[in-house]
């Protein structure tokens, strides 16, 4: 029985700075004995979709975690999601002594709109403490 073993696995799925990445196939029969090899050059030009799938996914992970940030009682009041997303030092202030941004508005604004917009980017490094607010 015949098996395909790829050499070098790692650098084809993970190593994205290299211009073209080269990996060698084997071919290896039931006694492990060698068969024939192949190597192939992978083009770093297209997209690799293992690391498309980890990065969608991290995406995923962010937004949850800043949702669950923003909701207002108990980590909304004092702005932990903006701190988390990457702001200015002033707008976890404005959280603090607005008593929540008015009792919790904004961190419940921020939740509604962290859930519901697709451009989750936006509000990654956003120094703006209406962060829904689109320049």
């Amino acid at each position: 029985m015949k098996y395909l073993f790829v050499y070098m696995f790692f650098h084809l799925c993970f190593i994205a700075s290299a211009k073209d990445i080269t990996a060698t196939i084997y071919l290896i029969d039931s006694s492990n004995a060698i068969v024939s090899s192949e190597q192939i050059v992978v083009d770093d030009n297209k997209p690799n979709p293992i690391l498309k799938l980890f990065k969608k996914k991290q995406r995923l992970n962010k937004r949850i975690t800043a949702a669950v940030l923003a909701f207002p009682f108990p980590f909304g009041i004092v702005g932990l999601h903006r701190i988390y997303l990457g702001t200015k030092p002033h707008v976890p202030v404005v959280y603090i002594g607005s008593l929540g941004g008015i009792f919790g508005l904004l961190p419940l604004i921020d939740f509604i709109a962290i859930t519901t917009t697709k451009d989750f980017e936006h509000y990654r490094d956003n120094g703006d403490v209406f962060m829904w607010i689109k320049d």
